[in-house]
């Protein structure tokens, strides 16, 4: 709607104070026709400190409060025009337009019929009442204003113009169309007209026609700012990238305060995967408008897609201040929670997504999704199933299906939801890495190793159109580093890193050093973590790995000392436990291992460890046999420790027990029928021992301790 700026002069007294009014009202016009609005306001205050005040001052304050989005203000002000001359139409229109802008559409209608009934031929009121109709469902009337006009001139321009509008807002867009195609004919060099006319195209996808008429547009008046827009637009919608944001350019060039222009280049440097500069371009145009929701969405998802999740909450929750029922905001909190592993915290937001809109796709796949992360496998199942019958063509959903049905051991179906997965998205490069991965299970190498290759491909597709994206770098170093193609992960997580925002990519990078023998090279990266990343303790606890590989024991301990001060959570108790056990600080490693509440296997079998060194043996069988209980994988190595225990303790009839069940559990470790062995040689059993430790020797030939014993004398009796 427009806002008509009415300058004028009253007749006032010819004083000194006056006349430096006079001359501050006509600045802050100057000031509203460059859209320099809050210069203007500040002109107009001024005026009215010197005693210049009559109704054209008021009308021009409340554009300019108009023009901040300070839209309560300028009813204020074009209500005072309107007490200070009752029959001022034009403040009476502005007054309209400004309700109109509040969604308040009564009250704009009340404005717009005492602006007719001042000046019943007053166009621009007739045609904004129209629009307002429209807004309130009341399309007969609003269509009636217009043909009333165009009867009595064809070719009113500014009449189809309107026309237009209006049926754009109706969605009768082809009719549209032929509005603005009758305002062109009119006058072939009516920009606003073409504009309209590229806007209802825009509308039917016909993108370029839409440029055509945006060029048409231009050509007409150059500093049409939203023309250039619009076409940036169109462009980002053909894939023409470069083009569309030279158009922002063009438009931002005329007016830097154009809101829309740096809001659509944000979007589409978003689109093309250019984040930052996105993130740049959303701030910009939220210092514009502080008060539009999905402005402060997407810049909290361009923050969220460049892994800088944390960060991307608060603005999410800006968007919920403006619009407390914004439930993509609500959801997208969830999904950042979910993104830092705090699944728990998630349901809470996707909860509240769903509570305002309870077939929101996105929130039931997003919760459904956390509940399996939190081990609750069915419940997750059934929300993502409910998700995909209300969009079976998501393809992230089809995923976590997946994901959840492997979980539950239902490998097949497993793979057929991933086959939906990849039917809607042939380059989804991780499902094509989990198909590999289910078919492996299934016993089908051949086609695991076919989707391995297909995932490779679409990572090496994916780079070449984006090949900053870390995101991309850090899978499919995550792929290599499973196919132990070292040398090429250990590539692809340092260009992650190079370009990530947060700690995976150091971490990961680190591990396979460490793990490839390269411990030296492995604290490199985990030193970058640490001062990159201070507030993720996995810096701290890569960094202490490595120098406990390169026996800097005492550097180890700080290192693990500082994760736990970063995270009380974090695995570092666990480590730094062990670190303590191994220098002889016994104590303190048992104190450190208080602090976790619900220990499991590993700091059982530790602290059991650090009991018996103290030699409180009683308190390590016992720590083992909670370990034993505690077990969900790993039991057999759980009897195991507690069998070697016992041996120690000169316990040997009870230590075979031990050991029998470590083998009953993981029959093919030769290092448990090794200990088996060495129990029933204590027991003077060395024809049994002997027949152990061949099946050791067996399983594992190059077993030295095994071969040595055997060796030693466990013969036949």
């Amino acid at each position: 709607m427009a806002l008509p700026l009415a300058v004028a002069l009253a007749t006032v007294p010819a004083t000194e104070d006056l006349a430096r009014g006079e001359a501050e009202f006509l600045r802050g016009n100057a000031h509203c026709d460059a859209r320099e609005f809050a210069d203007a306001l500040a002109c107009y205050e001024r005026a009215a400190a010197f005693g210049y005040e009559d109704h054209v001052m008021w009308n021009n304050r409340g554009v300019a409060l108009d023009g901040l989005g300070r839209h309560e203000d300028a009813i204020q002000a074009y209500t005072r025009a309107m007490q200070r001359n009752s029959a001022y139409e034009i403040a009476a229109y502005n007054l309209g337009n400004a309700f109109a802008q509040l969604g308040q559409f009564d009250e704009a209608l009340v404005a717009y019929d005492r602006a007719l009934a001042i000046n019943p031929s007053y166009p621009d009121a007739l045609y904004d009442k129209g629009l307002v109709l429209a807004r309130l469902g009341r399309a007969k009337p609003a269509l009636q204003a217009y043909e009333v006009l165009l009867r009595a001139d064809a070719a009113n321009v500014v009449a189809w113009t309107r026309k237009g509008q209006l049926l754009e807002e109706l969605n009768k867009f082809e009719e549209a169309v032929e509005a603005y195609k009758a305002a062109t004919t009119a006058n072939p060099q009516d920009a606003d007209a073409w504009t309209g006319l590229g806007d209802s195209l825009y509308a039917l996808e016909r993108y370029e026609e839409a440029v055509e008429a945006y060029d048409r547009a231009i050509a007409a008046n150059p500093n049409n700012e939203e023309a250039w827009n619009n076409k940036g637009f169109t462009f980002f919608m053909l894939g023409i990238h470069e083009e569309a944001l030279s158009c922002y350019e063009k438009a931002l060039a005329i007016n830097p305060t154009y809101k829309q222009a740096w809001y659509n280049k944000g979007y589409t440097f978003h689109g093309i995967n250019r984040l930052e500069e996105a993130v740049t371009a959303y701030e910009k145009a939220i210092e514009l408008d502080r008060g539009d929701e999905v402005l402060w969405n997407n810049l909290g998802n361009a923050l969220y897609n460049l892994g800088r999740y944390g960060e991307s909450i608060p603005y999410f929750e800006q968007g919920l201040q403006v619009n407390p029922k914004y439930e993509i905001a609500w959801n997208n909190i969830g999904n950042a929670l979910n993104k830092m592993g705090r699944h728990g915290e998630s349901l809470t937001y996707h909860d509240k997504a769903l509570e305002i809109k309870p077939d929101f796709d996105y929130a039931l796949y997003a919760k459904g999704h956390a509940l399996d992360n939190l081990g609750r496998h069915e419940e997750g199942l059934e929300l993502i199933g409910q998700s995909l019958e209300l969009n079976p063509n998501y393809d992230h959903a089809w995923m976590a299906k997946a994901e959840s049905l492997y979980r539950l051991g239902r490998l097949e179906e497993a793979r057929d939801a991933l086959n939906n997965a990849l039917i809607l998205n042939g380059e989804y490069e991780e499902a094509w890495v989990f198909r590999g991965k289910i078919l492996e299970e299934m016993g089908n190498a051949l086609e695991a190793e076919r989707c391995y290759e297909e995932a490779l491909q679409c990572f090496r597709a994916s780079l070449e159109l984006e090949p900053e994206n870390a995101e991309l770098l850090y899978h499919q170093a995550l792929l290599l580093e499973d196919l132990e193609r070292t040398d090429e992960a250990i590539d692809a997580y340092a260009a992650s890193a190079f370009r990530s925002h947060s700690a995976d990519a150091l971490i990961h990078l680190s591990a396979l050093l460490l793990r490839v023998g390269r411990a030296a090279d492995a604290l490199v990266p985990a030193d970058e973590a640490c001062s990159r990343y201070p507030t993720d303790a996995r810096g701290q606890l890569a960094a202490g790995r490595a120098v406990i590989a390169l026996n800097r024991t005492a550097d180890a301990e700080a290192f693990f000392r500082k994760a736990l001060d970063v995270d009380p959570a974090s695995e570092a108790r666990l480590e730094l436990a062990g670190v303590l056990h191994s220098i002889g600080k016994e104590e303190e490693g048992l104190s450190v291992l208080q602090g976790i509440e619900t220990p499991d296997t590993g700091a059982l079998l530790l602290r059991a460890d650090i009991q018996r060194s103290l030699g409180r043996t009683d308190e390590a069988l016992a720590d083992d046999d909670a370990a034993i209980r505690a077990a969900r994988e790993g039991r057999d190595l759980a009897y195991r420790h507690k069998g070697r225990l016992l041996l120690d303790l000169g316990r040997p009839k009870e230590a075979v027990a031990a050991f029998d069940a470590a083998l009953g559990l993981h029959p093919t470790d030769a290092e448990a029928w090794f200990d088996a062995a060495r129990a029933w040689q204590a027991l003077g059993q060395k024809g049994r021992a002997r027949k152990l430790l061949d099946e050791a020797l067996r399983l594992d030939p190059d077993h030295a301790q095994a071969r040595r014993l055997r060796s030693e004398g466990a013969t036949a009796d």
